[in-house]
C-alpha cells in the first residue's frame, strides 16, 4: 500500500527490516547477526519482533537500529521511513491494545492465512523469555477474528491457521473459550477451506477436551494439535513452573486420541533442563515411546537471560547432548505412517516443492502428503492413493481431481 516491495536478498534491499525470535539463544543469535551484517553493507536497519521487546538492553549494542515492540506493528511503516532518512528511532513502550488482524500484510504462502488470537499468555514458566516481551493475555475478540478468517478465505486463502502462544487460553479475558472461536471460524468458513489450531500448553486445555475434540471431528478442521510437554517427569514440569503433571498431559492427549482417533497431536522436549537427573531424563523416554509421537521437536536447555531458570547450574554440556541424541534415536526408531499405504485418502494442497517437483499437502489428520508437481491442484483438495509411507510424510497418486 505505500509502495515498498519485498526483495530477495541484502544486497538489493533498500533497508532490512528483521523480525526476531527470543525463544532459544540460537535464535536470538541469528537475528542479531543478520542486523550487524546489514549494518556491514551499509543498509538501513530496523529491528523488530520479541528481542527488542523483551530486552531494551539489546539496543545499548546496536547503535543506530530503529526498533519496534511487537505491539508497535502498526507504525512499521513509519520507522522504515526514518530509517532510509538516516533517523533512529526506538518505539519499545507497550501498547494496551492489540495492533488490528486488518493490517496489510504479504503471505509467506498465499494459500495460508496465520491469524494470531491472543498475545502473552497466563503462563510463567521458569525458562521462558517470550512473556518478557509480549506480556500478559490480551485475547482478540472472536468476531474480529471470524471476519479476518472470511477475508483471507475471499483473498484466496485454502487454510486458516489460528495461532497463539497458547491457544487454550484464549477467551479467558473476554469470558469465553478456544472451543467456541473454533465452532465460530469454521461455521464461517467456505466450503473448502479447512481450519488449523494453533499451539496449546495442557493447563487451560483440559478444561476442553470434549469440546475442542468435537471440533477437531468436522469435517473443514484438521485433526491436529501440538501440545508441548516439554518433559515426561512431573519433577521437572515443577521445576519450570510449567502448572501441570505428568498424569495431566496424558489425561489430555489420551481424551483427545480417544475421540479422534487419527488425530496427529505434536510435542516438545527440552533436554538438559538444569535439574533433570537421569530418572527424569529416563521418564522422558518412557513418555515418548508410550505415544510414539508423530512430530517431535527436541531442543537442548538455553538459559535465556532475565529468567528464573538462567540461574540454576546447568547440566554438564555433554550430558544434555548425549540426552539430546538418545530422544532423537528414539524417535528415529519407529513408524508411524506405514499403516497408510495403501489406503485411499483426501488431501488438502497448499505448496510446491520446486526442487523435487512435489505438489505437498495434508491429510485430515495433518500428515504431509506429496504427489507428483500438479500446480492446478494448489488451493484445493483431491483423493489420493498412498503409494509409500517414510518418517516424515506420505507419497501418493492423485486418483480424481474434482472436489
Amino acid at each position: 500500500d505505500y509502495g515498498y516491495a519485498l526483495v530477495d536478498g541484502l544486497t538489493q534491499a533498500d533497508v532490512c527490516l528483521v523480525n526476531s525470535c527470543t525463544v532459544k539463544s540460537p535464535s536470538q543469535d541469528s537475528a542479531t547477526n543478520l542486523v550487524k551484517r546489514a549494518i556491514a553493507e551499509g543498509k538501513p536497519v530496523v529491528l523488530s519482533g520479541c528481542v527488542p521487546s523483551a530486552d531494551a538492553s539489546v539496543a545499548d549494542g546496536l547503535d543506530g537500529v530503529s526498533m519496534l515492540d511487537v505491539s508497535q506493528i502498526d507504525r512499521i511503516v513509519e520507522v522504515v521511513e526514518q530509517a532510509l532518512l538516516g533517523n533512529t528511532v526506538r518505539l519499545l513502550g507497550k501498547k494496551k491494545v492489540l495492533p488490528s488482524l486488518e493490517l496489510p500484510k504479504v503471505r509467506k504462502n498465499r494459500f495460508v492465512e496465520i491469524i494470531p488470537i491472543s498475545g502473552g499468555c497466563l503462563g510463567n514458566c521458569s525458562y521462558c523469555k517470550t512473556k518478557h516481551a509480549r506480556g500478559k493475555l490480551t485475547s482478540y475478540e472472536t468476531e474480529a477474528i471470524v471476519q479476518r478468517a472470511r477475508h483471507a478465505a475471499e483473498e484466496g486463502a485454502s487454510e486458516i491457521w489460528l495461532a497463539s502462544e497458547d491457544t487454550g487460553a484464549y477467551g479467558i479475558d473476554l469470558g469465553t473459550d478456544i472451543a467456541a472461536l473454533l465452532n465460530r471460524v469454521a461455521d464461517g468458513l467456505p466450503e473448502g477451506v479447512m481450519l488449523k489450531l494453533g499451539m496449546t500448553n495442557p493447563p487451560y486445555m483440559l478444561a476442553h477436551i470434549d469440546a475442542v475434540a468435537k471440533v477437531l471431528q468436522r469435517p473443514n478442521v484438521f485433526s491436529f494439535i501440538h501440545i508441548p510437554v516439554q518433559s515426561g517427569s512431573s519433577s521437572v514440569l515443577q521445576a519450570m513452573v510449567r502448572e501441570y503433571t505428568v498424569a495431566d498431559f496424558e489425561r489430555l492427549v489420551d481424551g483427545l486420541r480417544a475421540a479422534v482417533p487419527d488425530i496427529l497431536v505434536a510435542t516438545d522436549i527440552i533436554c538438559g533442563f538444569p535439574t533433570e537427573s537421569e530418572e527424569d531424563h529416563q521418564e522422558s523416554l518412557r513418555l515418548v515411546e508410550k505415544y510414539k509421537f508423530p512430530v517431535l521437536n527436541i531442543s537442548h536447555f538455553y538459559p535465556r537471560p532475565g529468567t528464573p531458570a538462567a540461574r540454576m547450574k546447568r547440566l554438564p554440556g555433554n550430558v544434555a547432548k548425549r540426552r539430546s541424541t538418545e530422544m532423537t534415536q528414539l524417535f528415529d526408531s519407529y513408524e508411524t505412517n506405514q499403516h497408510l499405504v495403501g489406503r485411499e485418502l483426501r488431501a488438502w494442497f497448499s505448496e510446491t516443492e520446486v526442487k523435487r517437483g512435489q505438489t505437498v499437502g495434508h491429510t485430515k489428520g495433518y500428515i504431509k502428503v506429496v504427489v507428483k508437481q500438479d500446480d492446478n491442484l494448489l488451493g484445493r483438495s483431491v483423493m489420493v492413493r498412498v503409494l509409500r509411507a517414510t518418517k516424515w510424510h506420505i507419497e501418493a497418486d492423485v486418483l480424481r481431481t474434482e472436489g
